[in-house]
């Protein structure tokens, strides 16, 4: 039994160092400094986004315009998950602001049958 305890014993201890030297080396992986980014100019960010416009299944028609690094996007999308993908993407692409003037479609409502079932 006490052999047994004292084996346990060795490989928690093992473990616990292996894992305290790991997160060790994980912290100093994550201080890494910051690169320093150089702004896009308003033709870059443009191109950027209207480039990913046109590929795009969520967005139809999708353009957008940038000014002073405020990017203002049209179109229409599928869903609002379009739209805001649309916003992160300018974002993505360098816009400082955006102004999302995509339109979301409202979904077409489906009639209900009467209860034609129900009889009396």
């Amino acid at each position: 039994m006490t052999k047994m305890l004292f084996s346990l014993f060795v490989v928690v201890s093992l473990s616990i160092s292996v894992w305290a030297q790991d997160a060790g080396q994980t912290s100093a992986k994550a201080k890494k400094p910051a690169v320093a980014v150089t702004p896009k100019s308003d033709a870059e960010v443009q191109t950027c986004l209207n480039d990913k416009f046109k590929v795009s299944t969520s967005v139809k028609n999708g353009s957008a315009s940038v000014s002073g690094g405020a990017a203002t996007l049209t179109g229409e999308a599928a869903s609002g998950g379009g739209k805001g993908g649309a916003t992160r993407s300018a974002k993505a692409c360098g816009a400082k602001s955006v102004v999302n003037n995509i339109v979301v479609p409202p979904k077409p409502k489906v009639a209900k049958p009467a209860d034609a079932a129900k009889k009396p």
